[in-house]
């Protein structure tokens, strides 16, 4: 049944359409490929969440890793002190955990003599102290000593180093970790400090 209305001076055409009973929905949805459809579309829409799922718990477990204390390894500080007590050297490393790491300073004006070589290897005791397998070679000195440490986290362990009068004062703390931001914290703080005004 068609029926003419004017609505703003056009003519529209209203036509009445059979409403569709529950009976005919029920027989029109039962069809193979409908239901084919409806089921690979549930498949892909359900496993692509899914794998959304999947992948973020992985990024998440990723970053919590990556912040996780000592996840990268220590740093290993190193400070080497004259008999009057003044700094022969300050050389700082990280070192991955259960991996050798090695530094070696050359001196500026002639970068084949080497002033000072430092060897070390670290791994984390079961009562959280870190373990510490150390080389060092100063030659301007006559040193050439090797040692092992059991270090506390943060904590300076100072060692005569053989027949000279230089002190090796050995420091830990793992990275990443609060202990290392404090240490980062100070190193800038003592820089600042001792820059010239």
């Amino acid at each position: 049944m068609t029926r003419a209305l004017t609505y703003r001076n056009k003519v529209v055409a209203l036509e009445a359409r059979r409403v569709h009973t529950l009976r005919h929905m029920a027989h029109r949805s039962r069809s193979p490929g409908r239901i084919a459809l409806l089921l690979v579309m549930a498949f892909a829409f359900g496993g692509g969440s899914a794998e959304v799922v999947v992948q973020t718990k992985r990024a998440v477990d990723k970053a919590r890793h990556e912040r996780e204390v000592g996840s990268a390894g220590h740093l290993v500080a190193l400070q080497l002190l004259d008999e009057r007590g003044e700094v022969v050297a300050r050389p700082r490393l990280i070192c991955p955990t259960g991996q050798r790491a090695e530094l070696v300073l050359h001196d500026p004006l002639d970068p084949s003599d080497v002033q000072l070589r430092m060897g070390v290897v670290t791994s984390r005791e079961p009562d959280g102290d870190v373990a510490l397998d150390w080389t060092l070679w100063v030659p301007e000195r006559a040193v050439a000593e090797s040692g092992k440490l059991s270090l506390t986290p943060g904590v300076e362990q100072v060692v005569q180093l053989g027949g000279t009068t230089l002190l090796a004062s050995w420091m830990s703390v793992p990275v990443p970790s609060a202990a290392f931001d404090a240490y980062l914290e100070a190193e800038q703080q003592r820089r600042a400090a001792a820059a010239p005004i």
